[in-house]
Parts: structure tokens; sequence; C-alpha cells
């Protein structure tokens, strides 16, 4: 092992600069894999927040009893796409009414229950099922209006689609670079070790012996840049949590049906990078040594 240590010092002294050159573009590499990952775990999480919050409003005529709402109501309890459904009588509105509008006592005087509508406020299971709920709504008898933030949610997944394509295609390119850029520096180092790896083959040194030096030193660059982006995704993760923007999230969802602690999270993410850096430096460095090591 200290063998393996010694080597590795020696060729990161003869390539100082492309020593550093890979152990940045790995590290910018393995961070933006951090903030592609921690994008596709932060939207999974919004996504649930709005299933959790966003509704289907559904405002009955005037002339629809209230029985019939209800035996809507109970209709719509029993369809699987649904979470939960509220009736708000026309009463309900105007107390929700009055509490929305008590600094104006003017426009109080001219509202009354009988001119607000009943309603329906349906909360589905999933953001998908929306468009299609409303659609049925709208076809029901009785109903007024279907109301729902349909722009919002459409917006909300088409930029979280968009960011996912674009973070996706940002790490396959730097992967890339981070492949070729470990190929070099261990054709580099291959080549400063030209006569030594000679001798060492005369001597009766196996394959094995010759080229782990090589597959050692793009692991340890891998690990090295895994580790300086898991910390530099550590920070910028838990300043958003901090934010105002985020507020305070413990959970996030890490798939669409699996929650977890933020810091649960956070070891799946280091976990990740650095098996990620230690696989790209392994597989780098075995492609370089079989197209180059001519034995």
């Amino acid at each position: 092992m200290d063998k393996l240590w010694k080597n590795l010092l020696i060729s990161i002294k003869r390539e100082k600069f492309l020593s550093l050159s890979t152990l940045i573009i790995m590290t910018i590499t393995f961070t933006v894999l951090g903030f592609f990952l921690s994008l596709i775990v932060f939207s999974q999480t919004a996504v649930k927040y709005l299933e959790n919050q966003a509704q289907i409003t559904i405002f009955f005529k005037d002339d629809f009893s209230e029985k019939n709402i209800l035996s809507l109501k109970e209709k719509y309890e029993k369809d699987k796409t649904i979470s939960n459904v509220n009736y708000v009588s026309k009463e309900q509105a105007l107390k929700i009414f009055t509490d929305l509008n008590k600094n104006e006592p003017i426009l109080l005087e001219s509202i009354s229950a009988n001119i607000l509508p009943a309603s329906l406020e349906i909360r589905a299971k999933r953001l998908s099922s929306l468009s299609a709920l409303a659609v049925k709504f709208e076809k029901q008898d009785g109903v007024e209006e279907v109301r729902y933030f349909k722009d919002v949610i459409e917006n909300f997944r088409f930029w979280s689609n968009l960011y996912h394509l674009i973070g996706l295609g940002l790490v396959l390119i730097f992967a890339t670079i981070s492949f070729s850029v470990v190929i070099a520096l261990i054709r580099m180092t291959i080549n400063s070790k030209g006569e030594e790896l000679e001798i060492l083959k005369l001597v009766g040194a196996t394959d094995v012996y010759v080229k782990r030096p090589f597959i050692f030193q793009a692991v340890f660059f891998g690990l090295v840049s895994s580790i300086l982006s898991f910390i530099i995704s550590v920070v910028w993760i838990l300043s958003l949590v901090g934010s105002k923007f985020f507020g305070d999230i413990k959970t996030v969802f890490i798939l669409p049906v699996v929650e977890v602690n933020i810091f649960v999270y956070l070891i799946i993410l280091g976990v990740i990078l650095v098996l990620s850096g230690a696989l790209l430096g392994y597989f780098g460095s075995l492609t370089a040594v079989k197209k180059y090591l001519k034995f």
C-alpha cells in the first residue's frame, strides 16, 4: 500500500497541471450530478406538496339541491383517484367570504348566503389526475363552474421536466469529459514511466502488479473529487433548506412513494457520489491501461 501512495505522489508531482485539471473537472462533474439528483428529489417533494394542496372546486347552480350535491360527494369519495371531498354549503361559503373580507364592511352589506354557490372541494391523489377530473366534473349536471390552478400546475410540470433534461444533459457531458481526462492522465503517466514499466516486466512483474498503481491513481482522484462535490452539495442543500423559499423542510421524497429525513437523503447522496467517483476512476483507468499498456 505504501508503494501505491508513493507512486501516486510521484505521478502528481510529474503531472501537476494535468492532475489539478483532472481533479477540478471531476469535481465539477460530481457537483453537477449532486445538483441534478437533488433537483429530482426536490421536484418530487414539491409535487407531493402540490398534490396535498392543489384542489378542484366545483361550484353548483342555485337550483341544484343540497341532497344532490351530497349524493355526488358520496359518489366521488369512492373514486380511487380522489383522496378527499369536502362539502361547502352556502352558509359556510358566506362565513369564508366574511372572514376574507372582514375589513370591507360596505362589501359585506351587499352579500348574503343566497347569492353564493355551494361547492365541493376535491383533492386528487396525483397531480396528473386533476385535468381529467376537471373535464369529468364540467360535464356533470348542475355544475356551474369548475375551478383549479391549471396554469400553475402545468407550468411547474413543464419547467421541472425541462430542468431534469438540462441536468441530465450536463451530467452526461461532464461525465464524458471526466472519463476522457482520466484516460489522458493515465496515458501521460504511462508515457512518463515507459522504461520503468519495461524493467518491471523484464524482472517478472505480473500485469496486475503493473496496472494497479494506475487504477489506484484514477480511483483516488474519483474519490477525492466526489467527496469535494458532496461537501459543496451539502452546503448548497442546507442553505436552501434554511431559506425562505423552501422553508423548514425536514423530509424529502427520494422516490414518488419513499419519504426520508433530509439528513438521510444527504447520506444517500454522499454514498451515490462516492461510488460514482470510484467507478468513473476505475473504468476510466481500466480503459486507459488496456489501450496504452502494450503487453
